[in-house]
C-alpha cells in the first residue's frame, strides 16, 4: 500500500510540476499585463450597474448563493452609482499600481456584487466567471510589485506559482464540464439534430440576434454546422490534455478557443470579450514584455500612464453624467449593441493576432 501511495504521489507531483511550468509567468510580465488589463477595461469594457436602479421589482429573481439573493429586491440608484464610481476608481488604482493587491480584492467584491444584481433576473452569463476569477488570482501574485507607483509587498514565489496553476486548472475544468454534455448530445451522427443551429434559431428569432454575420448562417449548408458540433466540444474536453502537453500547446488551445468565441460573436451574437482579461495572461502578457523595449521608461512612462488613466477616467465619468438623465430614442440600444459588437470583434482579432505572434516567436519562453 505504501509503495502504491508513493507511486500516486510521484505521479501527481509530476503532473503539477508540468502545470506549474506551463502556467508560469514572471513578475515583470504580470505587471505589464496588469496595466494592459486596466487600460482595456477603462477604455471601453467598464461594467455599469447604475441602470439597475430603474428596473421594476417584479423582475427580481436572483439565483441562490449570489449576493443579490440576500436582499428583497433591486436596491436604490445610489447604491449602484456607488458601485460604478468605486469600480472606476479601483481600476484606476490597479492600472497605476497603487495598492494593487487590495485594489484587486476590492474589485472582485465590487464586481461580484454588481453582477449578482445584474443577473438578478434569473439568468447568469458564464462569460463573467473567468473575468472574476482572474481578478482574485492576480491578487495572489506580485503584479503590483513592479512598474507600480505604490508597490505591494512581495509575496512568496510559491503562492504566485500556485495561483497561476490553479487558474489554468480552473479554465481546463470549466471547458471540460462545458464540453462533455455537448459532446454526449451533439456527436450523434444525425444531421437533422444540430446543436449549433438550435442555439442560432432561438437567438435569431426570439432575442433578435440578427447582426454581424447571422444572416449568413441561413445560407450555409447544414453539414458545416454538423462538423462544428463535433469539433467544438471535442476541443473543449481536451483542455487538460493541452495544459499538460506544454506551454506552446496551452497557448495554441487558447488561440483556438478565442477563435471559437469570436465565431460565436459573429454568428450567434453571444458576447465573451471579457475572457480576454483571462486568456490575455498567456497570450498577450509575453507580447507586452517583448514590446516593452520600445516603450517609454522611468519618469516619462509614469507621466504617460497617468495621462492615459486620467483621460480614460474623465471619459468614463463624462459618459455617466451624459447618460444619467438621457432619454433613449427608439432603436438606441440596438444601434449601441451593434457598435459594441464591432468593438468586441476588433478586440478578439487583435488578441488572436497577438497570440499567434506570441506562439510563433516563442515569446512565452521569456517568462521563466
Amino acid at each position: 500500500m505504501k509503495r502504491f501511495l508513493n507511486y500516486i504521489d510521484n505521479i501527481l507531483g509530476r503532473l503539477f510540476n508540468r502545470i506549474h511550468t506551463t502556467s508560469w509567468i514572471d513578475t515583470q510580465t504580470l505587471a505589464y499585463f496588469r496595466i494592459f488589463m486596466g487600460l482595456f477595461m477603462l477604455s471601453h469594457f467598464m461594467p455599469e450597474w447604475f441602470w439597475l436602479g430603474d428596473v421594476p421589482q417584479a423582475f427580481f429573481s436572483p439565483h441562490r448563493f449570489t449576493m443579490a439573493s440576500m436582499s428583497d429586491g433591486f436596491l436604490s440608484k445610489n447604491f449602484y452609482l456607488g458601485l460604478d464610481v468605486l469600480n472606476l476608481a479601483l481600476f484606476c488604482l490597479l492600472t497605476l499600481g497603487i495598492r494593487t493587491r487590495i485594489s484587486l480584492i476590492l474589485l472582485f467584491i465590487v464586481n461580484y456584487t454588481g453582477f449578482s444584481y445584474e443577473f438578478g433576473f434569473g439568468k447568469i452569463d458564464h462569460e463573467i466567471h473567468l473575468y472574476l476569477i482572474t481578478l482574485i488570482v492576480l491578487a495572489f501574485t506580485n503584479c503590483g510589485t513592479k512598474s507600480a507607483i505604490l508597490k505591494d509587498k512581495v509575496i512568496k514565489p510559491g503562492i504566485q506559482k500556485w495561483a497561476l496553476s490553479l487558474l489554468c486548472i480552473y479554465i481546463s475544468f470549466g471547458f471540460l464540464t462545458a464540453g462533455l454534455p455537448k459532446f454526449i448530445k451533439w456527436v450523434d451522427f444525425d444531421i437533422s439534430q444540430i446543436g449549433f443551429l438550435d442555439w442560432f434559431y432561438k437567438g435569431y428569432y426570439t432575442y433578435d440576434r440578427t447582426h454581424l454575420l447571422a444572416d449568413e448562417v441561413l445560407k450555409t449548408p447544414y453539414i458545416v454546422f454538423e462538423i462544428a458540433d463535433y469539433l467544438a466540444p471535442t476541443i473543449e474536453i481536451l483542455a487538460f490534455g493541452f495544459l499538460l502537453w506544454g506551454r506552446r500547446a496551452w497557448r495554441i488551445f487558447l488561440i483556438i478557443i478565442s477563435s471559437f468565441h469570436m465565431g460565436n460573436m459573429l454568428l450567434l451574437n453571444i458576447e465573451f470579450v471579457l475572457n480576454i482579461t483571462c486568456y490575455g495572461l498567456f497570450l498577450i502578457a509575453p507580447f507586452l514584455t517583448y514590446i516593452s523595449q520600445y516603450l517609454p521608461k522611468g519618469r516619462r512612462a509614469k507621466i504617460l500612464l497617468l495621462g492615459m488613466v486620467g483621460l480614460l477616467a474623465a471619459f468614463q465619468i463624462g459618459r455617466k453624467i451624459y447618460y444619467a438623465d438621457f432619454i433613449y430614442p427608439p432603436g438606441f440600444f440596438t444601434e449601441r449593441f451593434v457598435l459594441y459588437n464591432y468593438f468586441s470583434i476588433t478586440a478578439w482579432i487583435v488578441a488572436i493576432a497577438i497570440g499567434i505572434f506570441t506562439v510563433k516567436k516563442k515569446l512565452y519562453l521569456t517568462t521563466k
